[in-house]
């Protein structure tokens, strides 16, 4: 009677659990009107498994088990609640693999010979640590992977799909799995290989998607700080304007009375401050290339700041054969990195050279800086030694391979030089 007893509630609860295990991770809230809904379809469900067995036996039921639970779910979840076919697909078959959490861990007191009831028990207490587990932890996660489009989802369909087939094929349907054919056996793991490599191709496509999504943000970031600053740096100008305009008056009347007096030396001194005065309300620039001189503009007060001396030579093209976000990965990185290394340095000691040109239709990039520990090299790569450094010269790397250049990273006694060519 017992084992009776326990039979049921072990039926009625992975019904139960696998229904809104199914619900949570597709991402349906669960409030009262959708709870309703879903215990709804569960009672049903029950009702229908009763009628079936009443009728069938409970072979037969189990055999059908596909027609009379997955299938009525997933047509709940499309046109109910909306979700679209490869989604509701997924959910239920992902859930199916969380069922099989709760057979192997029943599967335990089975193997050391216990007693029907306490194999349900324990299958039941499975049944309650999954979903708790699930629902805290994976339940959020795996939602936030249905809200992607469905073909990003195709990658995470393949495990859940195959096993449901291949377990209901190999074990229900028939004992292929436990007759020992190699075939069968090697089916699974070969499954889970094609899985593994196809989530590693996926993983890195969309960590390179992330990466370019990150640089593009550091970029839009850097030009609206710049844009800041030439805006204020205009007000200021504006403003200096006015004075040079509203005192220029002053200034002739003194330039020509130091040359009536015959005070040459004194007037052209006078002069020489007046247009010194001048020239601090034209805004710098390095070159013709805007997205150079804004990153540049950039760093400027940085170098100053810090009393590292900033020498440049730069003839580069208005117009350049890359794109901004590819430039910004590529010079405000190398000049990052070569401040970090300065900074290690006595203040009179730091300086930083930037060149850059155009020779032969290739674009010449070149940076040198003298460190205070000599960095350490790995097949032509210099490795950072700390904690969250050694990002920049691997995006470097990366972003010149992507448009098929060259870069060499060098240490001489007293420099590390950054060669690149694009």
């Amino acid at each position: 009677m017992i084992n009776y007893i326990t039979e049921i509630i072990r039926h009625i609860l992975t019904l139960y659990f696998g229904v809104f295990v199914t619900t949570a991770i597709i991402g349906i809230k669960n409030n009262k009107k959708n709870f309703r809904i879903v215990n709804c379809f569960c009672i049903l469900d029950l009702l229908l498994h009763m009628i079936c067995s009443m009728l069938k036996s409970s072979s037969h039921v189990l055999n059908a088990y596909p027609l009379l639970t997955h299938l009525p779910l997933l047509l709940l979840l499309i046109f109910i609640f909306k979700r679209s076919l490869l989604k509701s697909l997924l959910a239920v078959t992902t859930a199916y693999l969380c069922c099989q959490i709760n057979n192997w861990i029943s599967i335990i007191p089975e193997s050391l010979g216990c007693a029907q009831w306490i194999i349900d028990l324990t299958y039941i207490a499975g049944i309650f640590v999954t979903y708790h587990v699930v629902y805290r932890y994976i339940a959020s996660a795996l939602s936030n992977v249905f809200s992607k489009p469905d073909i990003e989802l195709i990658p995470f369909c393949i495990m859940p799909f195959f096993y449901y087939i291949f377990d209901y094929a190999t074990t229900v349907y028939t004992s292929l799995l436990y007759d020992g054919n190699r075939l069968v056996s090697e089916f699974f793991p070969f499954v889970m290989s094609i899985c593994y490599l196809v989530f590693c191709i996926v993983y890195c496509r969309q960590f390179e998607r992330q990466q370019q999504i990150s640089t593009q943000n550091y970029f839009m970031q850097i030009k609206q700080a710049q844009f800041q600053k030439e805006i204020e740096s205009m007000q200021r100008n504006e403003k200096n304007v006015s004075l040079l305009r509203h005192d220029m008056r002053h200034f002739l009347n003194n330039i020509a009375a130091f040359i009536e007096n015959g005070e040459d030396d004194k007037a052209l001194d006078y002069i020489r401050s007046v247009v010194k005065t001048s020239e601090k309300t034209v805004n710098k620039r390095y070159c013709s290339n805007d997205i150079i001189n804004i990153i540049l503009l950039s760093n400027a007060d940085s170098f100053a700041a810090n009393n590292i001396d900033f020498k440049y030579s730069i003839s580069a093209p208005t117009k350049l054969d890359i794109s901004d976000i590819d430039m910004t990965s590529i010079l405000q990185n190398a000049l990052e990195n070569a401040q970090h290394a300065v900074m290690a340095l006595e203040p009179d000691k730091r300086f930083i050279s930037l060149s850059i040109s155009k020779k032969n239709d290739k674009l010449l990039i070149s940076v040198e800086n003298p460190y205070a520990f000599r960095p350490k090299m790995i097949n032509g790569m210099p490795v950072a030694t700390e904690t969250g450094h050694g990002l920049g010269t691997k995006s470097i790397q990366k972003t010149v391979e992507q448009l098929h250049g060259n870069c060499q990273f060098s240490v001489t006694d007293n420099l590390f030089l950054l060669r690149i060519i694009l």
